[in-house]
């Protein structure tokens, strides 16, 4: 299975661009991703470069970071260039590229004849960061706006036990990733407790995965605690908070490997955690589900499994030769968070206050998904519309309760 990513264009209005440097288009072995300098101005600055005027020509300096008493002899000029930390954040909280080193899975069968993996998969790319940035900063200098990346393609050999292979488990055909950084010890919890109920899951050919029917129960006894969950208009503690961690983590996987998608619905606002925006699935018990049907000529097996903090579902299966293709996100609808909510309550004394969720502004986010099989080919949409937010405090004597759909957030 081949999977490509298209450009990654991110458009939110409202942020000028950086001295007039707008986009710049990356090339990498397989996929082109636009760093849009207009959404994604942290990625730039300015870096000052001093040196001493003698009439006509000018001396570059340089002071090591220390700067002399005296500047009155010093002339300096800033130009634009990329962060390369910001760059590499980027790339990382992305979910789209990863830096790994090769590593084979063997997959096979313990005493009990559960699944079990050594070893964990990576695909991605072994990125070159410093000759980047330097690539980068030529073409803003030269006023280019395409750079062709240092980058190696990494894929992980994959050894599975007959047994498997009868079942066309034979290679991996899709990796969803999604990060958590900053999320607390209960979301964390809540986070590897649900992932635990899917490593070594297999999908029968011809039939439909449901998140719910797997996850079945948030309760204690298995591992979850109370955190954050979003219920209409507030966010509030829920056994399971973080739950759609996995959820989200399982729908890229299965996005990525152009798996006909049955049900999905995006978040009522944009939780950060999901990054790149758009490729987001809420669920809730006994509500919100999310689902995808194996439509490959074999069994799916999932692996799924934490490192650091990142989340990773990986399917192995069949290759088909089909070709995925998804671009985005295209951003629209932009709307500003609106004023901050303040609920009364008598747990804090007079004057205190403490924020219950952050704001969040809204906006319509799409990708476009192309899949050919065989000849055949598809493309679909798939638009998330998120509400602006506004934060909610807690200061006074009650709070009002109120019933309305709940999401795991």
């Amino acid at each position: 299975m081949k999977q490509f990513f298209g450009v990654l264009i991110l458009l939110l209005p409202g942020i000028g661009f950086a001295r007039g440097v707008g986009e710049m288009h990356l090339k990498f072995p397989d996929r082109s991703l636009t760093l849009n300098f207009q959404a994604q101005d942290k990625l730039l600055k300015q870096a000052p470069e001093h040196f001493f005027q003698i009439g006509k020509f000018k001396l570059p300096v340089d002071f090591g970071g220390d700067l002399p008493v005296n500047m009155d002899l010093v002339e300096t000029d800033f130009h634009t260039q990329v962060a390369s930390g910001e760059l590499e954040s980027f790339f990382r909280a992305s979910s789209l590229l990863r830096q790994q080193e090769h590593q084979a899975v063997k997959i096979s069968f313990d005493e009990d004849k559960n699944v079990v993996f050594e070893g964990s998969p990576h695909d991605g790319f072994d990125i070159e960061y410093d000759r980047l940035v330097a690539l980068i900063n030529q073409a803003i200098e030269r006023g280019d706006t395409h750079v062709r990346v240092p980058a190696e393609k990494i894929f992980s050999e994959v050894v599975v036990h007959p047994l498997l292979e009868k079942q066309g488990i034979q290679e991996i055909i899709a990796v969803g990733k999604s990060n958590f950084t900053g999320s607390s010890d209960a979301r964390r919890q809540n986070i590897l407790a649900a992932t635990r109920k899917y490593n070594g899951l297999i999908i029968s050919h011809e039939r439909r995965f449901s998140f719910n029917t797997i996850l079945e129960s948030v309760k204690e006894e298995d591992g979850f605690v109370k955190e954050l969950v979003i219920k209409g208009d507030k966010t509030e503690k829920e056994l399971g908070g973080g739950v759609c961690q996995v959820s989200t983590t399982v729908f890229r996987a299965a996005f990525s490997g152009g798996l006909p998608i049955v049900n999905r619905r995006n978040h009522s606002y944009a939780v950060p955690y999901y990054q790149p925006f758009g490729l987001d699935a809420t669920i809730y018990l006994g509500g919100q589900d999310f689902k995808f049907y194996n439509d490959t000529p074999g069994d799916i097996l999932i692996q799924a499994f934490v490192e650091d903090d990142d989340l990773y579902f990986v399917f192995y299966g069949t290759d088909d030769g089909r070709d995925v293709v998804f671009e985005g996100p295209f951003i629209s609808d932009y709307e500003k968070a609106p004023d901050p909510i303040v609920y009364e309550t008598e747990d804090l004394p007079d004057g205190e206050m403490e924020v219950l969720s952050a704001a969040h502004d809204g906006f319509r986010a799409e990708w476009i998904r192309r899949v050919e099989n065989g000849g055949a080919a598809e493309e679909e949409i798939f638009s998330s519309a998120y509400r602006a937010w506004p934060a909610k405090i807690r200061q006074g004597k009650e709070i009002i309760a109120q019933s309305a759909r709940r999401t795991y957030e």
